[in-house]
């Protein structure tokens, strides 16, 4: 807009220029008139021209040159005029569309606002989420540990009850091994054995108290009528055993 109106204005520096040398062309046309009309009516035989007269024809001449010009200028002006108006009314018209255009921006500018909003409400609630999540995953694993560890514990003392239950059937082989032949020795070797792993299990799968309560049952009392002293004894030592080994069974089983 500033280069047409720049050109505008350059025109119009032009156009005054050549105003002003038509003005002064009208001028010497003007006054070359006047000195023929002069010459010529003294040829004639008629009087001179006065000197109002001579100045009345330069203004005469002077203001026809102007009014010629300004004629000229004027119908020149009208294509620029309308020019000029179909080209404001273009500007006029980028204007509406620039404003409607930032109205749009700023329209868009407020939704993502609320949008950056939103988003940043929604990431403080999944934080919260994921927090609360991530405890109960802990929780959950803790939980899933504890039972783990308390199935380990229940499937450690099966298998400890199992294998008392074992050893206590061998116990009991022994000491029917012994009421079955009372005019032969006692199957002592057998017991011997059957005490050193019993010990070992103990010792490797309980602990200390269990090992010396075997070691040191409650003194038997002789019960098995008509065997000999050493059968019976020996069976009521094996069977004071068998039954702290039920004990530590039953112990376990009461701890489930």
């Amino acid at each position: 807009m500033e280069d047409l109106l720049t050109l505008t204005l350059g025109e119009r520096v032009a156009d005054l220029g050549l105003f002003t040398l038509q003005a002064l062309v009208f001028l010497l046309v003007g006054g070359a008139m006047m000195m023929l009309i002069d010459w010529t009516a003294r040829r004639l035989g008629g009087g001179k021209v006065s000197q109002a007269q001579y100045l009345t024809a330069l203004a005469l001449s002077f203001f026809l040159g102007l009014f010629l010009q300004w004629e000229e200028s004027y119908r020149n002006s009208q294509p620029l005029k309308t020019q000029n108006e179909s080209l404001f009314r273009e500007i006029a018209s980028l204007r509406k569309d620039l404003e409607a255009k930032n109205e749009n921006v700023e329209t868009l500018e407020r939704r993502f606002d609320k949008f950056t909003a939103q988003l940043t409400e929604i990431g403080k609630d999944t934080g919260k989420t994921l927090r609360a999540l991530q405890e109960k995953v802990k929780e959950r694993e803790s939980q899933i540990a504890s039972l783990q560890n308390h199935l380990n514990e229940k499937t450690r003392k099966a298998a400890i009850r199992n294998q008392l239950a074992q050893l206590r059937a061998e116990g009991n082989r022994i000491i029917d091994k012994a009421l079955s032949t009372p005019t032969s020795r006692p199957p002592a070797d057998e017991r011997k054995q059957w005490f050193a792993n019993t010990i070992q299990y103990l010792r490797q799968n309980m602990d200390a108290g269990h090992v010396e309560e075997f070691r040191n049952p409650p003194a038997p009392a002789l019960h098995f009528e008509g065997l000999p002293a050493s059968h019976d004894v020996f069976a009521s030592d094996v069977e004071a055993r068998v039954k702290v080994l039920q004990k530590f069974t039953d112990e376990l089983r009461e701890k489930n």
